[in-house]
């Protein structure tokens, strides 16, 4: 880390741990607080209609603060903000510190101990903390989580035949192609954004790993590409990357059709503050209609 915090009265009781904690949200505006880092996604109304796809309304929270595997608020007592080890809070008067540490160690001029808060639940009186000039007291998780927000991503575009239209049925046991329609960095990655504050800059890059599609009838499959746009000269061959066949008609299905998802699985990399980690989260799809029936045969 760029911080040098050297505890001067006491030390923090029981370890303390940053762990990467985040909720699963749908398309929305990702806002981080400048000051805590906490990512807040808010519900986003409309509809993405390429390729008959959708993105979800939907509210979620990325909790980037916990202690001992607990989430935690991520800001403290009277403002102080989460920096990976306590909450720091004001600065102590400058003629109120001791020139060594607790094990003899020769404290900077340039600087200032500030109150350090213990997380909630953790039984003690505030310590201080020695802050040096030009450190910040933030911690590259949050900045991280920042980076991210920053990037606006959304769900895919669901590409898809049979296509989601009223008159347009698939049939059972035919072919079902699957695809990431108009593919783009927000939607697939990669996508790379950075955050700073202070001395501290950190960059985090984005990308999907993986597609989770919900078909509707108890079947989930699984791509680990953005499959293949489906095109007349198939036929009726298999998608070589991602499909599906269904075994039963869809008219006993609410609306008389099968309910498809797509979640994308999205994994962050990202270094700097001299730390470096993952994020993982997903982004899921609006429920898209399709409409399967059986072909009829006429004898004479």
């Amino acid at each position: 880390m760029l911080r040098r915090l050297v505890a001067l009265i006491v030390a923090l009781a029981g370890s303390l741990t940053i762990v990467f904690v985040t909720a699963s949200s749908a398309s929305a505006d990702c806002i981080a607080d400048p000051v805590t880092g906490e990512v807040v996604c808010d519900e986003e109304d409309g509809e993405n209609t390429g390729g008959g796809g959708g993105n979800t309304g939907g509210k979620g929270k990325s909790s980037i603060c916990t202690f001992q595997g607990n989430e935690i608020p991520c800001q403290g007592p009277a403002g102080s903000a989460w920096n990976g080890q306590c909450y720091v809070g004001d600065p102590l008067p400058a003629d109120d510190r001791s020139e060594t540490g607790p094990n003899g160690e020769t404290i900077p001029d340039e600087g200032q101990r500030h109150w350090c808060y213990l997380p909630p639940g953790i039984q003690g009186v505030p310590t201080v903390v020695w802050v040096g000039a030009g450190e910040a007291l933030i911690d590259p998780v949050t900045l991280a989580h920042r980076a991210v927000a920053a990037m606006d991503l959304d769900p895919i575009t669901i590409g898809i035949v049979p296509e989601s239209r009223a008159d347009r049925v698939g049939l059972v046991g035919l072919p079902v192609w699957m695809w990431v329609d108009g593919q783009t960095e927000d939607t697939w990655g990669p996508i790379t954004r950075s955050a700073s504050e202070g001395p501290v800059s950190v960059t985090a890059t984005a990308s999907v790993s993986s597609v989770i599609w919900d078909m509707g009838d108890g079947t989930k499959v699984t791509c680990t590409g953005p499959g293949t746009p489906y095109a007349d000269h198939y036929g009726k061959q298999d998608s070589p990357t991602c499909g599906h066949r269904y075994e039963k008609m869809s008219a006993a299905q609410p609306d008389g059709a099968y309910q498809v998802t797509a979640t994308s699985h999205w994994v962050v990399e990202w270094t700097g503050g001299g730390q470096s980690g993952t994020i993982e989260f997903e982004l899921t799809t609006d429920a898209l209609p399709i409409r399967i029936g059986e072909a009829q045969v006429l004898t004479q």
